[in-house]
């Protein structure tokens, strides 16, 4: 994806945020599509940074609500599996914060949630996720 114009390589990490959502490498990659083809044909969107807000936003209402793979059914990289099944807002607030690509204040518009409400939910990912991750001998 080096090849795409510098405001569209977050891409990859819409494509693997779409996985961690979808749990499917064919439909994340369908839906990358499909939101891109959107977003691409607005002309209100013209900075690079509300684009990538509107991107990922969009990206979080089409997925948010399809029901979760079971950890056979899951076809994407198997450590994105973990991420898949944290409950939503922390699923998407800890995969988009680990992707470094927001701000907190454009991390919390992408999920539609107070910038105040971030370190809780943040918190609560991270219990999830640690519950989930294999314990130490």
């Amino acid at each position: 994806m080096s090849h795409l114009p510098k405001d569209w390589r977050f891409l990859r990490m819409a494509w693997l945020y779409a996985v961690i959502l979808t749990g499917n490498d064919t439909r994340a990659t369908a839906l990358v599509e499909s939101v891109f083809k959107e977003v691409s044909r607005r002309q209100d969107v013209v900075s690079i940074r509300r684009r990538r807000r509107l991107f990922f936003a969009l990206l979080r209402r089409e997925a948010v609500e399809k029901r979760r793979c079971a950890e056979g059914d899951f076809q994407g990289p198997a450590e994105l599996f973990r991420f898949h099944q944290l409950a939503e807002p922390g699923r998407s607030a800890l995969s988009l914060f680990y992707s470094r690509l927001f701000e907190p204040d454009q991390l919390a518009d992408v999920l539609g949630v107070s910038e105040s409400a971030l370190p809780e939910i943040l918190g609560a990912a991270r219990e999830e996720l640690s519950s989930k991750l294999p314990q130490s001998v």
